[in-house]
């Protein structure tokens, strides 16, 4: 690879310019026509074992305005393997820098960021936030110009860009976007759909393999998966690092992107990142070709997942880079992979979810949906119904954890790769196991903390795991402090900055709890989304909320069971925002979602009515992303009568909706 040599001289001035920039430090950090303080206070969220989530909330006690912040902190032992809704640099000390959606504090209010970390054999720490924001004081002015001091910044050059450009601060290479990066030593594999890149298990020799500097070889000795990984040896500085070429990239598309790396045997742990690099352009005094995808802390010990979002810009696009900050260590890569939008699209469409499509399809009354004969009945001994599924496609398998009913409501699971292999699999119960039954279950992968989450309900509650494939989850635990009474059906969706918990009560309304996302999974409190209370006050809203980001466009699907006039069915609606409005889509008996007057049975009718189930997603973690080009819809089926409602045989089938 040709380095792009930079003159020092020339560079520095529009480096630290653009580095004011980015860490939020400069002529214009402060609004304000008094002297401004804000308070800096660091929170555990959750700790256990090994691993902690923290956060840092950042508040302006003023009456002025706060524009752009930073703060920073070091523990003894601790140390962040990923986070969330900042900037996050160095490798202890750690400095957060604000993105660009939550770089304005308004007076009174205040900003928080997360983290998770590992307590490297010490205790979890609670250690003293510094920055300028953090209970200092700035004279009045209305620009006042504050020096960037030592702390308030990385004194560690961008990785990517050679030393000898004498780079002053590693924010100089700006970010992708505003996601969190992903750090995953637990999950089996991240493989985005559509994944395009060949070679990315070193199978075929070293092709798309090479190096920025520094030695690849194609080693046997450690690998992920198959037989091989490719291993950068012979370094000498931190832009020494392995590339990987997956071609052509089209200018406004997102892509997802990611690699599993490992230090060689007995190196420490050392910060490891991605970077897009594209074909240098004309300016020989900028590094506008790099940007930071992700960044995660590595380890000799297991195979880290290190995993990001890039938006092709600029120049054409050259290869992706794995660095690492330490400049003389050596390191694996393994199992490269990148999905996404592959041909153009127009700016209206672009997707800030994990949009794997290339195609964008707006949903559009009146649906009209196919299903299947049942796809998962009872089986085992004394099993009357299986209902209230919740999917997850992930590495290739469907994961349905569900409701069965035998002389009391209990839970299942079962997993397989063809849906018409899904009853031969073992439907297991969780009966007895460490959660126990967890009726009307909602599954999902929470990034932030590297770990799978089961919703459930009598009463709100979720337990967590590290293998999807293993029904022994944690011990329950509470989700909503405050929660009503006879509160059920229990929908977990976030966006970048916070979890909205949806919930019903059998009384026409429908209701929502809010919180960060670094304060998830606790809930407190709640509100009204909306309520119909025509009939008898509770048939036109009353269960199973499922809510829904569509691939390829800014909107949220909100899907309620009802049942105006006859056999249950499917409201519809979509939004812009979870917090609403929310404009009807599909949302009367004879035009409904889905309900006996839009499905087609082409193998004989065997349900009355589309009752509880969850729409098969695009994604598999807590963004709930859905391919609305093709769209499935995993339901229960009232499959005959009963002489109680807990009697009735509830099968399980699967609508896929007509194009």
């Amino acid at each position: 690879m040709m380095n792009k040599q930079k003159n020092s001289a020339r560079l520095l001035p529009r480096v630290l310019r653009n580095t004011y920039g980015v860490i939020g430090l400069g002529t214009s950090l402060f609004i304000l026509s008094n002297t401004t303080f804000a308070a800096c206070t660091y929170t555990i969220d959750n700790q256990w074992g090994s691993g902690f989530v923290a956060s840092i909330t950042v508040k302006n006690d003023t009456s002025a305005a706060v524009n752009n912040w930073s703060v920073n902190w070091q523990y003894a032992n601790n140390r962040i393997t990923n986070s969330w809704n900042a900037t996050l640099s160095g490798s202890n000390p750690y400095t957060a820098t604000n993105i660009g959606w939550n770089g304005n504090i308004a007076a009174g209010q205040s900003i928080s960021f997360g983290f998770q970390g590992n307590t490297n054999g010490g205790t979890v720490e609670r250690p003293t936030v510094n920055g300028t924001l953090c209970g200092a004081a700035v004279s009045s002015s209305s620009q006042s110009s504050v020096a960037v001091t030592s702390s308030s910044r990385s004194s560690v050059a961008p990785s990517s860009i050679p030393s000898s450009s004498a780079i002053p601060s590693s924010s100089a290479i700006p970010s992708s976007s505003s996601r969190s990066s992903l750090a995953a030593s637990s999950v089996n594999n991240s493989v985005p759909a559509n994944n395009f890149a060949q070679n990315g298990g070193v199978e075929s020799g070293l092709t798309n393999w090479g190096t920025t500097a520094g030695t690849v070889t194609r080693s046997t000795a450690d690998k992920r998966n198959g037989s091989a990984s490719a291993l950068i040896t012979g370094r000498t500085a931190a832009w020494n690092g392995l590339t990987f070429n997956v071609g052509s990239l089209t200018t406004g598309n997102e892509y997802q992107v990611n690699t599993w790396v490992k230090l060689a045997p007995g190196t420490p742990d050392s910060v490891i990142t991605l970077t897009a690099k594209r074909v240098d352009d004309s300016d020989s005094s900028t590094y506008n070709e790099y940007t930071r995808v992700a960044t995660i802390t590595a380890s000799a010990n297991e195979w880290r997942l290190l995993e990001g979002y890039y938006t092709q810009s600029g120049t054409a696009f050259q290869h992706f880079i794995i660095e690492a900050t330490d400049t003389t260590i050596s390191y694996y890569a393994d199992d490269f992979a990148i999905g996404g939008q592959v041909v153009a699209v127009s700016s209206s469409s672009r997707s800030s979810s994990s949009s794997s499509t290339a195609q964008t399809c707006e949903l559009k009354a009146p649906l009209k949906w196919t299903s299947t004969g049942p796809l998962i009945s009872p089986k085992n001994s004394g099993w009357v119904s299986i209902k209230d599924p919740s999917v997850v496609k992930y590495n290739g398998t469907y994961h349905v954890y569900a409701t069965y009913y035998d002389t009391s409501y209990k839970s299942m699971y079962t997993s397989f790769t063809d849906w018409n292999a899904a009853q031969q699999s073992a439907h297991i119960s969780m009966n007895g196991s460490r959660v126990g039954n967890s009726v009307a279950p909602q599954v999902f992968f929470f990034r932030p903390h590297n770990k799978w989450y089961l919703i459930t309900q009598w009463p709100g509650t979720y337990a967590t795991t590290d293998d999807i494939r293993n029904p022994n989850w944690t011990a329950k635990q509470k989700l909503l402090q405050g929660e009503p009474s006879g509160a059920l059906d229990f929908w977990v969706i976030c966006n970048d900055t916070h979890c909205y918990l949806y919930f019903s009560r059998d009384d026409g309304v429908l209701y929502v709890s809010k919180t960060t996302i670094g304060n998830f999974p606790n809930f407190s409190g709640y509100s009204i989304v909306m309520e119909d209370h025509r009939g008898n006050g509770n048939q036109y809203l009353f269960e199973a909320p499922n809510v829904y980001k569509l691939d390829g466009q800014n909107k949220y699907l909100l899907m309620v069971e009802a049942w105006p006039s006859g056999p249950r069915m499917f409201r519809s609606w979509t939004s812009s925002s979870l917090d609403g409005p929310w404009t009807a889509l599909a949302d009367t008996d004879s035009n409904p979602f889905a309900g006996n007057n839009n499905v087609e049975w082409p193998s004989g009718k065997w349900a009355n009515g589309i009752s509880h189930g969850e729409l098969v997603r695009s994604g598999y973690d807590e963004r709930l992303t859905v391919d609305p080009c093709n769209l499935e819809f995993l339901y229960q089926g009232q499959a005959g009568n009963g002489s109680s409602y807990d009697t009735i045989p509830y099968k399980l089938g699967l609508l896929r909706l007509k194009k």
